[in-house]
């Protein structure tokens, strides 16, 4: 029996698509927030259509924030996962790209979090809201100014808001991965890379999709209904000590 409804950002592919096969096989009713048609076209295959909600669109819109609001009108737990990168040096980054990652990787969190939780407080549901955050949100890196900015910026708001939405049972938390394969392709192609990232990993050992998404709804059930405002790092050690 499907009850919890769980809606989550950034669904067609990578980490997303993880997560969502996990809530979809544990029996949530999901909603998944994709970018393009094709993603969402993709996903209607993948799942039974009478059970999961898809919609696509840009969470750097503020008119696309504003339709979903509208016909979603509840969510037990929302997951914000949809991000996007940059890697230009500081001198480099162009305002528009500035302006873009900010909206995407933390606007757009923020946003999400405020019309969904006010929704959860209307009908009194003590859910969850969890943050997909980065070990670079805790420490910074070379040529990740705006990267590590906005995730900063998502671990902040996040303690933030569990104080104000502590009295309301409901919870809010961020997930810190280190470097995690989302694309096969990456161990053949930037193999040289991914040796040097490994190497500073103490556990030697990259964070895995399906252990973000294991985190995930573990962050929902009641074995975590204590835990708010807090920072789950899944980093292999990175950040604990040079």
């Amino acid at each position: 029996m499907r009850n919890e409804i769980t809606l989550i950002t950034g669904a067609g592919s990578g980490i997303g698509l993880a997560i969502a096969d996990k809530f979809y096989k544990k029996n949530h009713n999901i909603i998944l927030l994709v970018k393009t048609f094709n993603q969402k076209k993709d996903l209607e295959k993948r799942y039974n259509k009478k059970l999961v909600k898809i919609y696509h669109g840009d969470l750097s819109n503020n008119l696309f924030l504003n339709q979903i609001s509208k016909k979603i009108s509840y969510v037990h737990n929302l997951i914000n996962n949809a991000a996007s990168r940059n890697d230009d040096h500081l001198f480099k980054v162009k305002k528009k790209d500035l302006d873009y990652l900010i909206d995407l990787n933390f606007k757009s969190t923020f946003l999400m979090t405020q019309i969904f939780t006010k929704k959860m407080i209307k009908k009194k549901i003590k859910g969850s809201i969890i943050n997909l955050s980065s070990q670079l949100g805790h420490i910074g890196a070379y040529n990740r100014t705006v990267y590590c900015s906005s995730k900063f910026a998502v671990e902040g708001f996040t303690k933030a808001a569990a104080m104000d939405l502590g009295k309301y049972g409901i919870r809010i938390n961020t997930i810190a991965p280190t470097k995690t394969i989302v694309n096969e392709k990456e161990l053949i192609f930037t193999k040289k890379r991914l040796t040097i990232i490994k190497n500073k990993i103490p556990l030697k050992k990259f964070t895995e999709k399906e252990d973000i998404a294991e985190l995930c709804l573990f962050l929902t059930s009641s074995a975590s209904k204590n835990i708010t405002g807090s920072s789950i790092k899944i980093d292999g050690g990175w950040t604990a000590g040079k």
